[in-house]
């Protein structure tokens, strides 16, 4: 195995730490203070390390398919699983509204079928910058949400509800751009 898909494997095992972390000691200690600061370092590596193995991929020469395919599952585990265990937090449930969770969850599994579906007739369907643009966003957000009750500054309220809602806007944004991109090889497998 090489270093990238060392590393994004590193950063599923981190996802689940944070995961831990999220459902067990942050549920029973959820006045602030230093346990959402290491949950929130825990969170800050598992994303940076996002851009560490595709930028080290893509250097080396090293791209797979396993890494193709795991980062993306990676990242979409990571944001989605810290966006459903914020849900049941008290610190973070305001700023996690489930409706627009929700959407977020239907957007990936939405462009992970389109994706499996355009790929399986054996053409490319590869990300687009609105859906690097989207990951971006989604990583602040949840960072906000993570970094938020640990002292509850209203600067990071702030942010986590700017994040929240461009969350909500690029995700259906991208969703838009990633159907449309589909049409055509959704139409020809209708016979049109």
């Amino acid at each position: 195995m090489n270093l990238p898909n060392r590393i994004t494997l590193g950063r599923m095992i981190l996802a689940a730490v944070l995961f831990v972390m999220l459902s067990t000691w942050l549920r029973y200690h959820p006045a602030g203070g230093w346990r959402w600061y290491v949950a929130f370092a825990v969170y800050l590596v598992t994303v940076l390390s996002d851009g560490l193995d595709g930028y080290i991929a893509r250097a080396r020469n090293q791209v797979t398919a396993f890494g193709r395919i795991a980062d993306p599952f990676a990242d979409k585990v990571v944001i989605c699983g810290v966006l459903v265990l914020c849900l049941d937090l008290a610190p973070t449930r305001a700023l996690a509204p489930s409706w627009i969770v929700i959407v977020v969850l239907a957007r990936e599994f939405l462009v992970s079928g389109l994706r499996g579906f355009v790929e399986g007739q054996g053409k490319s369907f590869a990300a687009s910058s609105a859906g690097k643009v989207k990951m971006v966003v989604q990583a602040v957000y949840c960072g906000a949400l993570l970094f938020y009750p640990g002292h509850f500054w209203a600067w990071v309220h702030v942010v986590a509800v700017l994040a929240l809602w461009a969350t909500l806007a690029i995700s259906v944004y991208s969703a838009l751009l990633y159907v449309r991109a589909a049409k055509a090889a959704l139409a020809a497998s209708d016979g049109r």
